[in-house]
């Protein structure tokens, strides 16, 4: 099926009213992931009271739902608890994005999070990362890890889990495997976050600047060539739809240069523990999203339960996706009938095509930005703080001039013009 953004919501968020917060405590790091946007290291941990003036930032002008406690790896922060806990004090949700390893071997530690506030994790896992004692580790391999964190969470009980993956054009077909096994574990894996790999070049040779002056571009996103940088969210999509036909998106947020660009695709699929019966359509997304921005004063993001009452399939009457989930699902019953009695779960997909280099220099951003974060009293994107931090503005990429044949340019000025008026007279 071919996407088109007439079939999907498209989020209302803006960025002052936006239900997440992109909140880094640190920029030091225990692992090394190929694609990071952050130099490791640079500036350290932030202190607590930084760190309660960018949350304090983010509440008044985000007007958020959500924190995403991000870095570096938060965890490693020595105030990550006192952290936790002061933003559940303002009623926003903790979330940690975390590579799992001081917690690997430390249920105790998610317990003392969860006692302090947080919502839930975004686990970071794939093939491409430096991870001690998984290095080398296939994707396949690493379900074993990915399996260890769902099953800590669940016993833990209560708390919201999902697991992110970079995706390059060589690891794309294992994109089904991540869908199969989170359908498999949808009693506790909330949901999956793919990201499409992007660094800095396109075709053709660029100049880079900031604040008017040339730079040599030292991010960790800075690359010799763009081979791996074509894959877009679209191609992700196509790879989980002809695998899973009851998988299908929701919504949908655009670009900020680029018409036809699909930035981030959110999707929730419906079922129970061993058979998945469909998706939710745009209407029941927006119906959602407009209720908690209603009722809250937010629109909303994350949610530490992901079982739904069986009524909710009477949404049908209102979306197309529910009442084919809704046909599903019945005639599922009809052949099992002990399928009535096993909860009904929801678990979300997301895919994010990041910022794109475009021909003429331009950057395509995302829409609307989710992931905004603070950087000395302003808001900025947090996929480009790095330049922010590097040369104190964003990057200006510039195409190099390529010069004529004979190495002259003719100014406008001096294009003889020939005066076709003479000939009538």
């Amino acid at each position: 099926m071919e996407l088109s953004k007439r079939d999907m919501y498209r989020f209302p968020w803006s960025g002052n009213d936006n239900p997440i917060g992109w909140l880094e405590v640190t920029d030091k790091c225990n692992t090394y992931c190929r694609g990071c946007y952050r130099i490791n290291g640079m500036q350290g941990h932030k202190s607590l009271e930084q760190i309660k003036e960018e949350i304090a930032l983010l509440k008044n002008w985000r007007n958020c739902d959500n924190i995403s406690i991000a870095g570096g790896e938060p965890l490693i922060h020595p105030n990550i608890l006192e952290i936790v806990s002061y933003i559940r004090s303002l009623n926003m949700k903790p979330l940690i994005l975390t590579n799992g390893i001081k917690m690997e071997n430390n249920i105790g530690l998610m317990r003392e999070l969860k006692q302090a506030g947080v919502v839930g994790f975004t686990f970071h896992i794939d093939s491409e990362q430096q991870r001690p004692k998984w290095k080398g580790k296939s994707e396949i391999e690493l379900f074993e890890l990915r399996q260890h964190f769902a099953d800590m969470a669940k016993e833990v009980g209560g708390l919201f889990v999902s697991f992110g993956m970079t995706v390059y054009p060589g690891n794309l077909y294992m994109v089904p495997e991540m869908v199969k096994w989170a359908n498999k574990n949808i009693d506790r894996v909330h949901g999956l976050v793919f990201i499409g790999f992007r660094n800095t070049l396109m075709e053709g040779e660029y100049d880079y600047y900031a604040n008017g002056k040339k730079v040599d571009l030292k991010t960790s996103y800075a690359a010799d060539n763009s081979d791996e940088s074509y894959l877009t969210s679209r191609d992700i999509y196509a790879e989980i739809k002809k695998n899973f036909p009851h998988y299908e998106t929701s919504a949908y947020m655009g670009g900020s240069q680029v018409h036809d660009k699909l930035t981030w695709l959110v999707s929730a699929q419906l079922g129970v523990k061993g058979q998945m019966y469909g998706s939710i359509g745009k209407k029941v997304m927006e119906l959602f999203q407009s209720f908690h921005h209603l009722r809250y004063g937010t629109y909303v993001i994350y949610s530490p339960g992901n079982k739904i009452p069986k009524i909710a399939l009477l949404l049908g009457l209102l979306d197309k996706g529910v009442r084919q989930t809704s046909r599903n699902f019945w005639k599922d019953v009809l052949r099992h009938p002990a399928r009535l009695f096993q909860p009904l779960y929801v678990q979300s997909i997301g895919i994010i095509q990041g910022p794109d280099l475009l021909e003429d220099g331009r950057v395509d951003m995302c829409e609307s930005c989710p992931d905004m974060t603070v950087w000395n009293g302003k808001l900025v994107h947090s996929c480009r703080m790095d330049e922010w931090r590097l040369y104190g503005n964003y990057i200006q990429p510039q195409r190099r001039q390529t010069e004529v044949s004979n190495g002259v340019v003719i100014s406008p000025e001096a294009i003889p013009v020939v005066d076709h008026s003479a000939s009538h007279n």
